[in-house]
C-alpha cells in the first residue's frame, strides 16, 4: 500500500533492478540472453532487487545466482529508465564490481541465459537488452581512470 498522501494514478508500477559490469582483468562479464525477437541479446548479471533488500545486496545476489561468481564491494555508477516496446518500464541501477576469480561460471537459467563470458567493453555492441544498450550510450568506461562517479543518460 502506498505511503500517505501519495495517490497510485496507475494500476502498473515502475519496476527496479539491478545491473552491474563484473570485472576481472581488463574484460567484463557479459551473457546471452535468450530473447523473442531477435534470438538472444547481450546483458550483464542483475535482476529485480527483493523487497527489504538493499541495491548492494541486490547486485551481489544476482551475480551469485546468476554466475556463481563472488563479488567484491559493488560500487554505483548509473541509471538508466527503460521503456520496452510493450509499454512495461523499470529503472536499471548499474553497479561496477571486481571478481574475485574467474572460475568457470554454471549457466543457472537456461531458458534465460545461454552462456556467460569474458569480452572487451568495447567488442560488444550489438543485439544488446535495452538497460545496457542505454548504458553503452553514456561515456561509462570500465578502467578508465579519469572518469565521473555516475552516469544517467535520462
Amino acid at each position: 500500500m502506498p505511503g500517505e498522501g501519495f495517490i497510485n494514478k496507475s494500476d502498473k508500477v515502475v519496476a527496479c533492478g539491478v545491473a552491474v559490469v563484473v570485472t576481472h582483468r581488463q574484460r567484463v562479464l557479459f551473457g546471452k540472453r535468450a530473447a523473442n525477437s531477435t534470438g538472444v541479446e547481450w546483458q550483464l548479471p542483475g535482476g529485480w532487487i527483493e523487497p527489504g533488500e538493499s541495491p548492494r545486496q541486490a547486485a551481489r545476489r544476482e551475480v551469485l545466482e546468476e554466475t556463481g561468481l563472488q563479488i567484491l564491494e559493488p560500487r554505483f555508477i548509473g541509471v538508466t529508465s527503460n521503456v520496452f516496446p510493450d509499454h512495461n518500464h523499470s529503472i536499471s541501477l548499474f553497479f561496477e564490481a571486481e571478481c574475485a576469480d574467474s572460475e568457470p561460471f554454471p549457466i543457472v537459467e537456461h531458458d534465460r541465459c545461454k552462456v556467460w563470458q569474458w569480452e572487451h567493453w568495447s567488442a560488444v555492441s550489438d543485439n544488446l537488452y535495452l538497460p545496457l544498450r542505454l548504458f553503452k550510450q553514456t561515456d561509462y568506461l570500465p578502467f578508465s581512470k579519469d572518469r565521473p562517479k555516475t552516469y544517467a543518460p535520462i
